[in-house]
């Protein structure tokens, strides 16, 4: 007899599978609803700890501005009783007693119309704000109030602050005007602001925080949203446009559905404050809570939970040692941009005065020579300074470029043949007439070379040679002497090591000084700028240099007997090089006569001076605004119509290298030919390549040497 077989009862497993699941549902509802209700805690605990923190720093800040005030219009009431000459004219010592009294910046004393009469300040000149606030009608009006004192915080551009106050004078007709400035790092350092509030808080931990005031974000805890507008925020323009205020809320894009957030709003009196995480992060407790749960309760599946848990924990201590990475790489990132902007700040302010000092000379000069129009020999004084306060500015101009290309890494280095003591009896030739000014003797003793041949970047090198040898003319003495030597240490295989040796017997340096010959800007004498016109770029540039060419620099230096300096520089050998011909006769300037010079330049000033310079030689000018009609003119015109073209390089429609392009492409006899000269102030090695991979024939650097010009045209047109 067969039986049936027997209905199995549901089983276990599946009965333990439905109530696990159920346990884990009501966990997850109660630990979301506490999640829920812990975030909006934490959301209005630090929202309105911060709004109320914003609202004791603004009345703090008040308070302080209010007090500040209080004491400089007290110190302008105590000025103006000091104050008793019975005229409106005041001696300058009797406000220097007032400022010194009262603890003042300046004070100055004004008629009724608010002209400075007299005034002192400890930091020279009266600033321009000043003066502007000085002209008000508020403050002009204490003059016919005698018990009325005025009093204002004026903010400069660099954040510094001017507390004001003026009162009417008690023994003239006038008023005075007390001021004190607080400085920019004082105000940095000790102003309370909202940002200094959010530093506390982590945006990982804490989400991430804002202050907004107006359309801008003026404090967070993210520093990278500083500035911006909120709308440029996805988090805070979804936030906006909910528009529920001390509450958390939940907001997504609706072209995003994947990304949500969770936020909280509150305002202050003309603020808002908002906070925000994404919505993953604010359910740690819930994911914990359902962890445990399903450990404790599904146990056959122990091991699997086990390696899951040990998994994530692994993932969140790399994720943890990423955000510290992370954190580190801000804090130095910051670290550089305060660097950065010290820097910068030095920087302009050596340059402010470096670069208006010869401005200032050349201004001067053409208002003197106004002044004496009818003086030749005052106008030619004029002129002799105006070319010597120019030629100061071009060099501080260039030396700054040469900086920046050294810190920024773009130096180009050549790579051509040049004969090493060629170079240097070049560079003698060149210097002995301002050394002959002063009485200086240059020796080049010993500058005989086994390999004088070499391969290397001689643009750089005489760059870093003159530098050396303009500075011991400059900070030499009177009838001094200069000895310049060259000598091969060694030579290894196709590499050759040459020391060059500069020995003056100048002015020396102290032995502090020699610590910082190498950074920036630094000069050992506090008047070096006016006494020698140096700017404190020669030696870093040199050294930058010489660091870039794989070389080494020296010195020894006693303070009143003078310095030497020892530069090494590793060289290749050039076998191929041919012998040195003997110099030639120079070029003869009389070949220039008659000839057409196609003359392409956009600058009205800089033509000008151009067609001067070469009409005055006896030459033919054609002039061509852009590239285009330079290339327009020489294609129109007859071959050998013109002998040779000037073309600036920056120029609109077609620059100056393209336009050579496009005449060296020409299908005419002269295309290839004609001499082609870059006329440019663009005077970096990697302009000079440009110019001859165009097809240019040399590359002449503004402003323009008339000399120089005028011998390379003689050059190319006497063959």
């Amino acid at each position: 007899m067969q039986t049936k077989p027997r209905r199995t009862v549901p089983g276990f497993r599946p009965l333990t599978i439905v109530i696990g699941l159920l346990l884990l549902l009501v966990v997850g509802l109660y630990s979301i609803r506490t999640d829920n209700f812990e975030g909006e805690q934490n959301f209005a605990s630090r929202v309105n700890y911060i709004k109320d923190q914003c609202y004791d720093y603004a009345s703090l800040s008040l308070a302080v501005e209010s007090k500040s005030l209080l004491r400089i219009a007290e110190a302008c009431e105590q000025c103006a009783r000091d104050i008793q000459t019975g005229t409106a004219a005041v001696e300058a010592e009797v406000l220097s007693g007032c400022v010194e009294n009262h603890y003042l910046t300046g004070v100055a004393v004004l008629d009724r119309d608010g002209n400075v009469v007299q005034c002192y300040s400890k930091e020279g000149a009266l600033p321009q704000q000043l003066l502007q606030e000085l002209t008000t009608a508020p403050l002009l009006d204490v003059a016919d109030h005698p018990k009325k004192t005025y009093s204002v915080r004026l903010v400069c551009d660099d954040d510094s602050f001017l507390d004001l106050a003026a009162s009417a004078r008690t023994d003239a007709d006038g008023i005075v005007a007390a001021f004190y400035h607080t400085p920019t790092d004082y105000v940095h350092s000790y102003n309370l602001n909202c940002q200094h509030l959010l530093a506390g808080f982590t945006t990982p931990g804490d989400g991430t925080l804002a202050v907004v005031s107006g359309d801008s974000i003026i404090a967070s805890n993210d520093t990278s949203l500083l500035g911006l507008a909120p709308d440029a925020v996805l988090p805070l323009r979804l936030l906006r446009e909910h528009g529920r205020f001390n509450r958390m809320v939940y907001v997504r894009d609706s072209n995003t559905h994947f990304r949500g957030y969770f936020g909280y709003t509150t305002q202050g009196r003309d603020f808002y404050v908002y906070a925000y995480l994404p919505e993953g992060t604010i359910y740690t407790t819930t994911v914990k809570n359902l962890m445990f749960t399903s450990v404790a309760y599904l146990l056959i599946v122990l091991m699997i939970e086990l390696v899951r848990h040990r998994t994530l924990q692994n993932y969140q201590e790399e994720k943890a040692r990423q955000e510290h990475a992370y954190q580190a790489s801000l804090e130095q990132a910051a670290h550089r941009a305060e660097a950065a902007n010290i820097a910068k700040t030095e920087f302009l302010q050596r340059m402010s005065h470096d670069i208006r000092t010869p401005i200032n000379g050349i201004r001067g000069m053409i208002e003197i020579g106004n002044h004496y129009s009818t003086d030749m020999a005052k106008q030619a004084e004029c002129r002799e300074k105006i070319w010597e306060a120019s030629g100061l500015l071009l060099e501080l101009v260039n030396e700054v470029l040469d900086m920046g290309k050294l810190e920024s890494g773009e130096v180009v280095l050549e790579h051509r043949p040049f004969n090493m003591v060629t170079l240097l009896t070049g560079l003698c030739d060149v210097l002995e007439k301002p050394a002959a000014e002063r009485g200086i003797t240059i020796r080049c003793e010993d500058i005989t070379l086994p390999h004088p041949d070499l391969i290397g970047s001689p643009l750089h090198v005489k760059r870093l040679v003159m530098n050396i040898i303009s500075n011991a003319i400059k900070y030499n003495t009177d009838n001094g002497s200069i000895t310049l030597t060259l000598h091969e240490l060694r030579s290894e295989g196709e590499k050759a090591w040459i020391r060059f040796t500069c020995a003056d017997t100048g002015i020396g340096m102290s032995e502090e000084y020699q610590k910082h010959l190498f950074e920036p800007f630094t000069q050992e004498l506090l008047d070096a700028r006016s006494t020698y016109a140096g700017t404190g770029l020669g030696m870093p540039i040199a050294k930058g240099l010489i660091d870039a060419m794989g070389g080494t620099i020296d010195f020894t230096s006693r303070q009143g007997e003078g310095t030497t300096f020892y530069i090494t520089l590793p060289f290749e050998v050039d076998r191929a090089a041919a012998p040195q011909p003997l110099p030639g006769a120079p070029a003869d300037l009389s070949t220039l006569q008659g000839k057409h010079i196609l003359l392409a330049e956009d600058n009205d000033l800089n033509l000008e001076i151009a067609e001067f310079l070469l009409q005055n030689a006896g030459l033919r000018t054609t002039a061509a605004r852009n590239g285009q009609e330079a290339v327009t003119l020489f294609a129109a015109s007859a071959p050998g119509t013109f002998d040779a073209i000037l073309m600036d390089v920056m120029m609109p429609q077609l620059d100056g290298i393209e336009a050579t392009r496009a005449i060296r492409a020409l299908d005419r006899p002269d295309a290839a030919a004609i001499p082609i000269f870059a006329m440019t102030a663009n005077a970096f090695t990697e302009d000079r390549r440009r110019a001859y991979e165009s097809g240019m024939n040399e590359h002449l650097t503004k402003p323009l040497e008339p000399d120089t010009l005028l011998r390379t045209l003689a050059k190319y047109l006497q063959r």
